[in-house]
């Protein structure tokens, strides 16, 4: 039980030690509009502009990072929900309360 209680802190400190990305509604929208779509869709997802995209992807692309960031999907999602846009997981719409930390 100690050791279970180790491992979470430590995944809660790297998740607050890893600084968010930060990107605003409309650098969304513009990568979005340029955004290729190659593949099945990830777990992921975001509606933009009436399409749907990988979170990640989208985000980083907003965000003019290296794909190697180590922002994770579920954090994208995170963003992608407080800018206002529709998440989904596996294609079910998630409420922006029930996404993760």
């Amino acid at each position: 039980m100690p050791e279970q209680r180790r491992a979470e802190r430590r995944r809660v400190e790297r998740r607050v030690a890893r600084p968010r990305l930060s990107t605003t509604r409309e650098a969304v929208i513009n990568a979005a509009k340029k955004f290729p779509l190659h593949g099945p869709l990830p777990n992921w997802t975001a509606i933009v502009e009436g399409r749907e995209l990988p979170a990640r992807a989208v985000l980083i692309k907003a965000a003019k990072v290296a794909q190697n960031n180590p922002t994770d999907s579920g954090e994208a999602a995170v963003v992608l929900s407080d800018l206002g846009f529709e998440v989904r997981f596996k294609g079910a719409t998630i409420p922006s309360e029930d996404l993760p930390d």
